[in-house]
């Protein structure tokens, strides 16, 4: 059976939930004034080695850095399109909530994205975020590939007029080269590499991270996994990098071997060929099951209310519907939402009012995360406490 990695050779977290009266009494990490008073909070008031801050928040309208890991090979243009054509109410869904995101994207192709890591949208910026007017159409536009249909109608074309053996032929070899992506599909790498280098400052130091892959291919078909593939290689990356981050992985991909059948057996809605094999059919481009993926996905974490979780979920790329996949992954965001990241973690708990009446606000906290319980969404509270700054 002719795989990506055979066309081109040519034969085709953060623990959350520590009661406040649990609170460190000692001082955090010194920050500048400067840094702590950059934005983003009510007032910011300078004292001899620290400063006051007040910071508001309406519970369940947490941030959130949304990356999308794309698989831009041959085959892909239907999943592709799928994901466009759900994005829309997966957008109303997180405005409905008053999600702050960022929406960012990459590739499989490593080759590609070591030389550009995020796909910049038609306006010329890296990422979209929910002030954008034109924010469906600007991500639907990105997600469709032209790489990914060039060169699917490339091999549709080969195969039209030279047959099965079209990959043998030199001048598809040279065309291959010239249009397509590098099959090397190697998703979890290329978050790895964007994300550690933060391109463009896409990643806000005060906001979750949730990563959505998507391919139907494994993590290095061309050989053996290096580090940066690996599920333990992101996870250790982001502890060094990010370790005080809550972040999820979720991962669309392959799923089992039912999946795997179909991708072998069934054309992507006339996008490629099938070859006839003796009695069987089998597709130009086959895919396999993305283990590494779902080992990332499937890690221990906490969610939270510092609760075990997996770090994110697994999703069957060949359901034929992915609203409920991108309605599951909103639920996801609006829950962890219920968090505020403060701008540094307080000497001494934090105070928390109801804006309107200047009730206290129960809540938990561990570091510089601040959590609030389920049923308090919508509530404007203010946020009162007091940043270490370092000797003058």
């Amino acid at each position: 059976m002719l795989t990506k990695m055979n066309v081109l050779q040519f034969t085709l977290g953060a623990v959350i939930g520590s009661v406040i009266a649990c609170s460190p009494t000692r001082f955090g990490e010194a920050k500048t004034a400067s840094i702590l008073c950059d934005g983003g909070v009510l007032s910011c008031s300078a004292q001899a080695n620290s400063v006051d801050i007040t910071q508001e928040f309406k519970i369940g309208e947490g941030k959130v850095d949304l990356l999308f890991v794309i698989d831009n090979s041959a085959s892909m243009s239907k999943y592709q399109n799928e994901m466009a054509n759900r994005f829309s109410g997966f957008i109303q869904n997180l405005d409905s909530k008053r999600i702050d995101y960022r929406i960012a994207m990459t590739t499989t192709d490593l080759t590609a994205v070591s030389k550009q890591n995020l796909i910049k949208f038609y306006n010329g910026a890296s990422y979209i975020s929910k002030t954008d007017a034109d924010r469906v159409t600007l991500f639907n536009y990105a997600i469709k590939r032209n790489e990914t249909i060039n060169c699917e109608d490339l091999i549709t074309s080969m195969f039209s007029s030279y047959g099965p053996n079209f990959s043998l032929r030199s001048d598809y070899k040279s065309l291959y080269y010239s249009i397509c992506p590098d099959a090397d599909t190697r998703g979890i790498y290329t978050a790895n590499l964007v994300v550690a280098a933060n391109s463009n400052s896409f990643l806000r130091d005060n906001a979750n991270l949730n990563i959505i892959a998507i391919s139907n291919d494994n993590e290095h078909p061309a050989g053996a996994l290096e580090n940066s593939d690996k599920a333990s290689g992101f996870t250790s990356m982001m502890q060094e990098k990010y370790p005080n981050k809550y972040w999820d992985f979720n991962s669309i991909i392959v799923k089992d071997s039912t999946c795997q059948s179909q991708q072998n057996l069934t054309t992507s809605t006339g996008q490629l060929v099938q070859v006839l094999s003796g009695t069987t059919l089998i597709s130009a481009v086959a895919g396999h099951i993305g283990t590494e993926y779902a080992n990332l996905s499937n890690s221990a974490a906490k969610d939270i209310e510092n609760k075990p979780r997996p770090r994110g979920q697994v999703l069957n790329i060949c359901e034929s519907n992915y609203a409920s996949h991108f309605d599951s992954i909103a639920t996801q965001i609006s829950d962890e939402s219920r968090m505020v990241t403060l701008k540094c973690e307080p000497a001494v708990a934090p105070t928390v009012t109801l804006k309107s009446t200047g009730n206290n606000v129960p809540f938990t906290m561990s570091g510089d995360k601040l959590v609030f319980g389920l049923g308090n969404e919508g509530l404007d509270v203010l946020i009162k406490y007091n940043c270490y700054t370092g000797p003058t």
